[in-house]
């Protein structure tokens, strides 16, 4: 047997620089993204008015879920650009970030027929969707997740890959995508409420009166406004 110094050496474990980009560490990305942009946009808010508000995109929960989508994008984008030059990093942050913008706003247009965003009166904005200020603030968020959060993400997701975190996953997706359906029916009722008048026509629609009248809907959808 070989006892030489060089054989009886540990070698260091080799640190994790990325993981794989399974359904249930995206979904995590996807619901700290969320959180994290709800905390943002509030303190954003403190800064700006002096208050805080309420910029949750769900009917019950912390989730902007912009930001959630917007955290998978740079993830995703971040994974071929380890050592890549920062230049480069910062243009596709700012792309990628831009993009989820604009067809998020685009969506809720198209779907609800409202916006939550306006940079109409922005230097260089697309239709309001998207402006040169907040493309470039998407390319900051972007160098510093992955200098700073992603090392720390990474670790994270890979102790959430258990049977345990895994089940707890299933289950905030259930809720999730229950949340995220009572949030768009209860946004359509409000805007029904608004532009038609039009009373309740079901048990469903006389809940959602009920529990998600136009005083709790204002106050958890602050900056939605709806077309004429």
């Amino acid at each position: 047997m070989d006892y030489t110094a060089e054989a009886l050496s540990v070698k260091p474990a080799k640190e994790h620089t990325s993981c794989k980009a399974t359904y249930y560490s995206l979904f995590w990305l996807f619901l700290f993204g969320s959180v994290a942009g709800f905390v943002l946009e509030g303190l954003w808010c403190i800064l700006r008015k002096g208050a805080w508000e309420n910029h949750s995109a769900t009917v019950r929960g912390p989730f902007c879920i912009i930001y959630g989508f917007g955290a998978i994008a740079v993830y995703l984008i971040s994974l071929p650009l380890k050592g890549k030059k920062l230049s480069l990093q910062f243009a596709l942050f700012s792309a990628a970030g831009a993009l989820v913008e604009y067809f998020g706003s685009l969506f809720q247009e198209i779907v609800f027929g409202s916006t939550s965003w306006d940079y109409s009166n922005n230097f260089m904005n697309i239709g309001g969707r998207v402006s040169l200020q907040m493309t470039l603030v998407w390319g900051v968020l972007g160098i510093a997740f992955i200098r700073f959060a992603s090392p720390l993400l990474v670790r994270l997701l890979g102790k959430l890959e258990s049977r345990f975190w895994r089940i707890g996953c299933i289950a905030l997706s259930v809720f999730m995508a229950i949340n995220l359906l009572l949030s768009a029916a209860a946004v359509m009722r409000w805007k029904d409420r608004l532009t038609n008048s039009t009373p309740p026509s079901n048990a469903f629609a006389r809940f959602l009166d009920e529990t998600f009248d136009n005083d709790a809907m204002e106050k958890n959808y602050p900056n939605m406004k709806f077309a004429g």
